[in-house]
């Protein structure tokens, strides 16, 4: 009886992987991530809710999100977790606009306010996030 052997590399990822620069996979991965959010709301809530990409405000516990935010939660101290969330996310889309910054994360980028944004992402992490939400087997460099 002949054995069936499986590939560990999914079909899609077979043969060389296509050659991106840093900023053209950023690109890809901005498009992306700009479809799964809806109006008025903040790429930290959307990736928090759904479980990718950084994990958004959802990475951090309590603490350590009311301390990289202490700016919001000193001034609320009764507040809870979800108010400061609101707070953040309307400081988020308001410097957005202020900025015309496409998603918080190219915001973050540059102001480092509540995280280091796509600069968090050495090469090899992005590749595996863009395999993980597009699909396409990519390098970077």
């Amino acid at each position: 009886m002949q054995q069936k052997t499986t590939s560990a590399v999914p079909p899609n990822f077979e043969g060389e992987p296509e050659r991106l620069t840093r900023p053209e996979a950023i690109g890809r991965l901005r498009e992306k991530l700009k479809t799964l959010a809806g109006s008025g709301e903040c790429m930290c809530d959307v990736v928090g809710r759904l479980g990718v990409f950084c994990r958004g405000f959802a990475r951090l516990p309590d603490r350590e999100f009311r301390q990289q935010f202490d700016w919001i939660a000193k001034k609320r101290p009764g507040a809870t977790r979800e108010a400061l969330e609101e707070i953040a996310s309307a400081y988020h889309q308001a410097r957005q606009e202020a900025t015309g910054a496409v998603i918080c994360c190219d915001l973050e980028t540059r102001e480092h306010v509540g995280c280091d944004g796509w600069n968090a992402f050495d090469n090899s992490r992005l590749e595996e996030v863009v395999r993980a939400l597009l699909g396409q087997n990519v390098r970077i460099g």
